[in-house]
Parts: structure tokens; sequence; C-alpha cells
């Protein structure tokens, strides 16, 4: 069975994130989960401490952020966390609705300012990472959370190679909704291209902003509903096949389950439909994203 990989979920709003991600990897599935506040991210690795099917994520949703959710002193142990992983996510930007006002704009982008220089930091301490484990394992070994073997190949999109005393490049899934113009801005002002892997989850800017994105070597994980609509699906024909990922952003709610018959399922779709708009055979499509993915995951 071919391992299928979700690059934005969140199995912290699972009931039981662990069995989810056991039942995942029984049916070939590796993931990046990612969480939306410090506490959920250090709860979790608790929790998943056995899933070697997973890579989780360090987050500070934009959402949280706006209402208040996560404030300074979460933010505070944001930046001590992010010394310790290599996978951020989800952080970014939204000024949509509510939180399109002058002053939610201004906390939001204050805070993800301060969040992309705390990615920017050292790294304190690392451990290997193998995701094609997945299926063969069925749940056993360590949570993905960081990786020391920095040196072994050059990272995907030209970031260069460094040391464990210096900036670990880190994988990062960024929310961005009617924001992706000040997202791309701020994390050229905090030189992310230079040091980091960006993804950006469910890509919902401008044609302009996307080709932006696509030159600054951006990776772009698209799932079902990114392609229910006319312009994710030109979007996910536009993206170049090397910088594509799949997701699937499920669970949508909190306590909500997530099969995994149906989580396969969701992601087999993304990857039939990428297929069709690309007029590619889907084996090939397949090899190419998990190829993709799998280097994404080793860095």
């Amino acid at each position: 069975m071919e391992t299928l990989y979700d690059m934005h979920c969140h199995l912290g709003f699972v009931p039981s994130p662990d069995a989810t991600a056991k039942d995942g990897a029984e049916a070939g599935i590796g993931a990046f989960s990612c969480t939306v506040e410090p506490a959920e991210y250090e709860q979790l690795q608790l929790i998943l401490a056995d899933a070697s099917n997973v890579a989780l994520g360090l987050g500070a949703h934009p959402w949280w952020i706006a209402d208040g959710r996560v404030g300074k002193t979460e933010l505070a142990r944001f930046c001590e966390l992010a010394r310790t992983t290599q996978f951020i996510g989800e952080i970014g930007l939204d000024f949509a609705g509510p939180r399109d006002t002058e002053e939610s704009r201004a906390l939001q982008t204050s805070a993800f300012a301060c969040i992309l220089a705390a990615c920017n930091e050292p790294v304190s301490s690392l451990a290997s990472i193998d995701p094609e484990s997945a299926a063969a394992t069925s749940g056993q070994g360590r949570t993905r959370t960081a990786t020391t073997n920095l040196q072994a190949s050059p990272p995907i999109g030209g970031a260069p190679v460094r040391s464990a005393t210096d900036t670990a490049p880190k994988l990062i899934s960024i929310h961005a909704v009617n924001a992706a113009a000040a997202a791309l801005d701020a994390l050229e002002q905090a030189g992310a291209f230079a040091l980091h892997h960006v993804i950006f989850h469910w890509f919902s800017g401008t044609s302009d902003d996307l080709h932006r994105a696509i030159e600054l070597g951006c990776f772009f994980s698209v799932g079902p509903r990114m392609l229910a609509s006319r312009r994710g699906r030109e979007y996910a024909r536009q993206i170049p096949l090397g910088q594509l990922l799949l997701e699937t952003d499920m669970p949508a709610r909190k306590d909500d389950n997530l099969p995994a018959e149906v989580w396969r399922a969701e992601l087999n779709n993304a990857l039939s439909g990428i297929a069709q708009l690309k007029g590619i055979d889907r084996k090939a499509l397949a090899n190419q994203l998990s190829s993709t993915t799998r280097e994404l995951l080793m860095r």
C-alpha cells in the first residue's frame, strides 16, 4: 500500500489522537499535524509520543491570537518551544470577517513577527526522523518533533545546510486568509525563505500572490476543500509539481472523529483531483508528492 501524506491536519481535535494516529499508520497515512496553541502542542507531545507516522507542529493560530486565547504568556512559551522543534504550524495571518479590523491586524502582525523571529533562533535539541516507517511500524517509535541530520544533503528549495549550533531549517505551515501578501512580506522580512521551508496551507490569495509565493520557493498543501472552488482548482493546476503537497485540514471541529478510511479517502480524492487537473497519471503523481514530502520531513 502506498503511503499518503497529509501535510496539514489537526489530530489534537479528535477525541483520541493516539488511536487515530495508529489507525492512520495502519492505513498507510503519514501526517504533519498542526496545533493552534502551545498548550495543545505540549499535550500532544506526550499523547503522540509513540506515533512514528506523525510530525507534530508547534502552532499559534491567528484566530487564537486575534481573540486573546494566545496572548503574551502563550507567545512567550511558543518562543521557548520553537528552539526545540523543526516543525512549526499552524501560524499566520487572517484578515477576514471579524478579524479584519485595524486592531486585529496590528495584533496579529506583531505576533507573527515575533513568531518568525523565534523560528530563526538556534535549535537546542533535535531527534532524527524516518517518516517512511508509518505503515511498517503502525505507531511504534517517536513523534516527529525535530531532526539532527541537517548535513546529510541540501534541503529542498535552496535553503542552506546548517549545523546544529546555527538555525536549523524548519518546516512551517502557514495560514493566510485575505492576508497572503502581508504574510509573504513578513516572511521575507524575517528571512524565512533563506532559512526554512514554507508551506502555504489551502492557498487563497490573489493570482499575483500565488506566483510570488511560487517564485519564492513556497510549497502548497492542497486538499478536497481547496479543490471544491474554481479558483482553488486553477491554483492547483498552476502550482509546479515539485511544490505540491496533499492535505485534509481535518477534522474541522473539536471532538470530531477522523476514521482512517475517511482520512485516506480524502487524501485519495485530493490526489485524483490534482492528477485530473494536471492531466497526469495518478500513480506518477502519488510518487512525486511522496518523494517531495519525505524529503521535507527528513530535513
